[in-house]
């Protein structure tokens, strides 16, 4: 082709090289403004109505308990647990679907090769005949349509912006996942240290029952005292019994969560429960920011406000550049001859006519879309801060519960040793000694209760805070 004809045909497509310069159509991307508190009834914190776009770092706050057992299984977790390997997956997929939507920035050109023979019919004055021919081309064909009003710039505004979205949901199972191996693991912890303490109530019992044996059989007391005695060792022993069970399904929770067969699954006991890490007096105000599900519902508001921009897009006209290029020969030993070559170049222009109902109702739904994520999103920054409400007012409820338990236990352990000695002394009768030991025995369970909910709940305020702070 002469290069002037080419340069003609070039610049006879500048206006649209011009217009594929146009920003792109429809809406830019704002975080959805929300009305926040100035700081929480706990600890001072704040929160900045900033779009949370930053990427936060893997915390390990499992670490923070000292506890070799728990962050072994959480890191088992981690890397076994099927939901996770489930939406690692979903994050494949949506890296997959955005890099399809960047392959829209690039022409698209096919190569092919055609080899035929035909044979014609033809009729004329002399009765007619046939025509036999061959035809022989390698074609090379180029199609790009230009990005004029930005529809594949907002495709792939949204389609990064899901892919984002995806990897933050992939962070909020990774926390959810660690957050609900950390509680199951403080709960079982409870099991042990009750089970620790009818051990040791079932050793007191039984030598009770021994010391009221001896006396009854010189007929120091009737039989009723010695029934009793008797009825309370076999049912501290049911009770100890009885949370056995409830260890082997706290076991066999740790080992799906682990991502392992239930069966076989085994955890050292362990009765003694830590104090939970202290929570400091002063937050930084990011820490809100850090929750995978609240940047999560950011990226999907992003996406869904570019798919405005697609929508509106489809009300203009599109500009494509068409071109060609090959050989086409008769013969097969002329395919290769200057003389073969042939080309084509030009453009086209469509707009739609008749579908503009149909687009107006894409372009409202998919504003309806950005509205409902817009609220999902203002949501979820509403149940951040009320889940961190609950942990911050939670955490210093049950802080001053154990003070109050603990006195309490100190006072039932102090009654019933006060009362085996009158009980020895003659001076009460064993009735009294039953009542104070199960007294003892239901306030250090209690208290055992109080220390592994706040252990649950410093792990729902970890969580609620995105990982750690």
């Amino acid at each position: 082709m002469p290069k002037s004809l080419f340069i003609r045909r070039l610049l006879s497509c500048s206006p649209l090289l011009v217009l594929s310069g146009c920003g792109p159509v429809g809406p830019n991307h704002e975080t959805p403004a929300l009305e926040l508190p100035a700081a929480f009834s706990q600890g001072g914190v704040s929160f900045k109505r900033q779009s949370p776009l930053g990427q936060a770092q893997p915390q390990q706050w499992w670490r923070m308990y000292h506890d070799a057992t728990l962050t072994a299984l959480v890191e088992r977790a981690l890397v076994n647990n099927q939901d996770l390997k489930g939406a690692a997956a979903r994050l494949r997929q949506a890296h997959e679907m955005s890099n399809e939507a960047r392959s829209q920035y690039f022409p698209d050109i096919t190569l092919g090769t055609v080899a035929e023979r035909s044979k014609i019919r033809y009729r004329g004055p002399g009765g007619g005949g046939t025509i036999q021919s061959d035809n022989f081309a390698v074609p090379v064909v180029l199609r790009y349509e230009l990005d004029v009003w930005g529809k594949v710039s907002r495709q792939v505004e949204s389609a990064r912006a899901s892919e984002s979205a995806a990897g933050e949901g992939l962070n909020a199972l990774r926390l959810s996942v660690a957050g609900e191996v950390a509680q199951t693991y403080w709960t079982l912890r409870a099991v042990d240290a009750n089970r620790a303490v009818l051990t040791r109530t079932v050793e007191i019992r039984r030598k009770a029952l021994e010391l009221l044996t001896k006396r009854r059989d010189v007929g120091n007391i009737s039989g009723l005292d010695l029934a009793r005695a008797e009825t309370e060792v076999a049912t501290a022993e049911a009770e100890r019994i009885r949370l056995e069970q409830d260890r082997i399904l706290l076991v066999n929770a740790l080992a799906v969560l682990s991502g392992s067969l239930a069966t076989g699954s085994a955890i050292a006991e362990q009765p003694e429960l830590p104090q939970p890490p202290a929570v400091p007096l002063a937050l930084p105000s990011e820490m809100l920011r850090q929750r995978p599900d609240i940047r999560a519902a950011e990226r999907r508001v992003a996406a869904a406000n570019a798919n405005i921009g697609v929508a509106s897009a489809a009300f203009y006209p599109s500009f494509t550049i068409n071109a060609s290029s090959g050989v086409d020969a008769a013969h097969l030993a002329d395919i290769f001859n200057a003389s073969s070559l042939v080309w084509s170049l030009g453009t086209s222009t469509l707009t739609s006519i008749t579908s503009q109902k149909l687009l107006n109702a894409q372009r409202n739904a998919a504003v309806a879309a950005h509205d409902a994520a817009s609220a999902d999103y203002r949501q979820a920054v509403l149940e951040s801060i009320r889940e961190v409400e609950n942990a911050l007012q939670g955490a210093a409820i049950l802080q001053r519960r154990q003070v109050a338990q603990d006195k309490a236990l100190q006072a039932a352990r102090k009654t019933f040793d006060l009362s085996v000695k009158r009980f020895q002394a003659g001076l009460v009768s064993f009735l009294d000694v039953v009542d104070a030991e199960r007294t003892r025995l239901d306030t250090e369970q209690a208290a055992n209760a109080i220390r592994a909910e706040r252990l649950a709940v410093s792990v729902s305020l970890i969580k609620s805070l995105g990982g750690a702070w």
